[in-house]
C-alpha cells in the first residue's frame, strides 16, 4: 500500500520540478502580470496632463478677461476683444462720479456694486460697474464659472477674475485629485492714461495759477493796482501801456516766428493760458492788418491759445488809437477780443 501511494507522489514532485525549471510562457506570464499596471500608469499621466492643459487654458483666460475689462473700463460700449466702440456711444462725462463708482471707492456697499457672478445670465438691473464686467462675462464659455471683480481704492483700481471649471477626469480618478475643479486667478490694474493726463494738465494749471496768485499778493502795492479807490495809471506814450497789461495779465513778453506771412510777431503779454495780450497806443491800419493775419497764423498752429488786443486813449488828443469800425469787424471776424481801456 505504502508503495502506491508513494509512487503517484513521486510522479507529482517530479512533474512540478520540471513544469517549474521550464521557461516556455514566462514573458507571457509577466506581460499579464505588469502590463495593465503600465496601461492605468499611462492613462493616469494622459489625465493629469490634461488638468494641467485645462488649468493652463483657464489660467490664460482669466488673464484675458481682467486685462481686457481694465482697458476698456472707460467705456461699458466697448467691443470686449478689440475695444472698439461706437463714436456717439459713451458712459457719459460723469461717469466716475456715479454713485456705485464712490462706494467702491470708500468701501460703502462693501464691493457688492463690483462683483459679478459667471457666467452672467443677463445685464437687466445691473449697476454701471456690473456693466462693464459683464461685456467681458459674455466672452468666456457657458462651463466656466467665477467671479469678475472690481475693486478701488484712493491710490488704484483693479479688475480680479477669480474662475473655475471642471477638471475633466473620470470619477475613479477624482480620489487621486485634490480638486475636481481647475482654477484660474488673475488680476489686471485700470491706468487710463488719458485721463491721468487730463488730471495733471489740470493740476498743473491750477498749481501755476495758485503760485502766481500767491506771489502776487506778497508783492507790495499789488493789491492796490485794482483797488477802486486808488486811480488809474497815467499812461502817455506806448512803453507804459505794455508795462501796464504785462502786470495787469501777469505776463511777460514774447517773440513767436511767423511763416509764410513775415518773419516774427511780438506780444507785449503771454499769460499762463497762453492768451496773447498786445497793447495799442499808437496803431498804423497797415501794420494792424498784417499783425491779424500773423495771429490767425499762430492760433491756427497751436503757438497760442488766443489773441487780445489792448486799445488806449491817446492822452494828449484825448482820442483812441485809431480803432475805427472796419478794422474792429477784421478784428472781430477772426476771433480776435478787443478791449478798450478808458484811462
Amino acid at each position: 500500500m505504502k508503495n502506491l501511494l508513494a509512487r503517484p507522489r513521486a510522479l507529482l514532485r517530479s512533474n512540478t520540478e520540471t513544469f517549474l525549471n521550464k521557461q516556455e510562457g514566462s514573458v507571457t506570464l509577466e506581460a499579464a502580470m505588469v502590463y495593465p499596471l503600465i496601461l492605468l500608469l499611462t492613462f493616469l499621466l494622459l489625465f493629469i496632463a490634461l488638468s494641467v492643459w485645462r488649468t493652463s487654458e483657464l489660467e490664460l483666460r482669466a488673464d484675458a478677461a481682467a486685462e481686457r475689462a481694465a482697458f476698456n473700463w472707460d467705456n461699458s460700449y466697448r467691443d470686449p476683444v478689440t475695444g472698439a466702440y461706437p463714436v456717439p456711444e459713451r458712459d457719459g462725462l460723469y461717469w466716475r462720479l456715479s454713485l456705485g463708482e464712490i462706494s467702491s471707492l470708500f468701501r460703502l456697499s462693501g464691493n457688492s456694486s463690483g462683483k459679478l457672478a459667471v457666467p452672467a445670465s443677463g445685464n437687466g438691473g445691473l449697476t454701471l460697474n456690473q456693466r462693464k464686467l459683464y461685456v467681458q462675462a459674455k466672452t468666456l464659455s457657458a462651463d466656466i464659472g467665477g467671479e469678475l471683480t472690481y475693486r478701488s481704492s484712493l491710490l488704484e483700481r483693479s479688475v480680479q477674475a477669480d474662475l473655475h471649471r471642471d477638471a475633466g477626469i473620470p470619477s475613479f480618478l477624482v480620489s487621486l485629485m485634490p480638486d475636481r475643479q481647475t482654477r484660474g486667478a488673475a488680476v489686471s490694474y485700470i491706468a487710463e492714461p488719458a485721463e491721468f493726463l487730463r488730471n495733471l494738465d489740470l493740476l498743473t494749471g491750477y498749481a501755476s495759477r495758485l503760485r502766481d496768485y500767491l506771489s502776487k499778493k506778497d508783492e507790495v502795492g499789488s493789491l492796490d493796482a485794482f483797488s477802486e479807490d486808488k486811480p488809474a495809471p497815467y499812461i502817455d506814450e506806448e512803453n507804459d501801456a505794455k508795462i501796464y497789461i504785462q502786470e495787469l495779465v501777469n505776463g511777460k513778453p514774447k517773440v513767436i516766428k511767423t511763416y509764410p506771412i513775415g518773419t516774427e510777431r511780438r506780444y507785449d503779454a503771454i499769460d499762463s493760458d497762453g492768451i496773447a495780450h498786445d497793447a495799442k497806443y499808437n496803431l498804423r491800419k497797415e501794420l494792424a492788418l498784417e499783425e491779424i493775419k500773423k495771429d490767425v497764423e499762430l492760433i491756427k498752429r497751436g503757438e497760442i491759445k488766443g489773441c487780445v488786443w489792448h486799445f488806449f486813449q491817446i492822452k494828449r488828443n484825448n482820442k483812441g488809437a485809431d480803432l475805427t469800425p472796419s478794422l474792429r469787424a477784421e478784428l472781430e471776424k477772426n476771433g480776435i477780443t478787443v478791449v478798450i481801456h478808458q484811462l
